[in-house]
């Protein structure tokens, strides 16, 4: 039923391009809605646009490369040419999401040194002459802020993850909502994420 020449490959094929749009329509759209409609497919700078891109990208060449493969009207029938094309397509698409993805990563964790070494917190007292550091030992993690009731902790975390997720403009509103609901420390938070 799936693989049978004629009408059949045809419905299928119209079928998964169907699904393919629906999924590019709704890819397109939390471009926009993650940007608070700053951005969309065809501008901006984020990364979550761009990983949408690269995808939306690379997966569009493969339903073209069926319709010239024996598979579809055979305009191409040599078997290398077709599996090396199968071949590019897939690494192409693949290797390009998982590069930039890493490329997120290293951005994020750049952030995050930066966001720690803003707040005075570095791993080398020296990096930083003149500033009042404190230096992490392992297992520190948790204390690197002054504990005043815990909410500088509470306050530093919220800038770090908003920072990272590079939401920084709604981080007065998040960290508001967060202090006027009485979540005002880590081990609050960390009670509601158990719950």
């Amino acid at each position: 039923m799936f693989s049978e020449e004629g009408a059949m490959q045809w419905v299928w094929f119209a079928f998964s391009c169907v699904i393919w749009m629906i999924y590019t329509y709704y890819n397109m759209q939390q471009i926009v809605e993650n940007s608070d409609g700053d951005e969309n497919f065809f501008r901006g700078q984020s990364d979550y646009r761009m990983l949408s891109v690269i995808c939306i990208a690379t997966w569009f060449p493969f339903p073209f490369w069926f319709v010239i493969s024996p598979e579809g009207v055979g305009l191409v029938s040599d078997v290398t040419t077709i599996q090396l094309g199968w071949s590019v397509l897939n690494v192409t698409a693949k290797f390009g999401f998982i590069l930039h993805l890493q490329y997120i990563k290293s951005k994020y964790c750049k952030t995050l040194d930066a966001t720690r070494e803003l707040y005075g917190v570095n791993g080398d007292p020296a990096a930083a002459p003149g500033k009042k550091t404190e230096t992490l030992q392992d297992g520190d993690a948790d204390d690197f802020m002054p504990d005043d009731g815990g909410e500088q902790k509470m306050r530093t975390l919220i800038k770090e993850t908003m920072v990272s997720l590079n939401m920084s403009s709604h981080t007065d509103r998040f960290m508001k909502l967060m202090l006027d609901n009485g979540i005002v420390s880590t081990d609050i938070l960390e009670r509601l994420t158990a719950d």
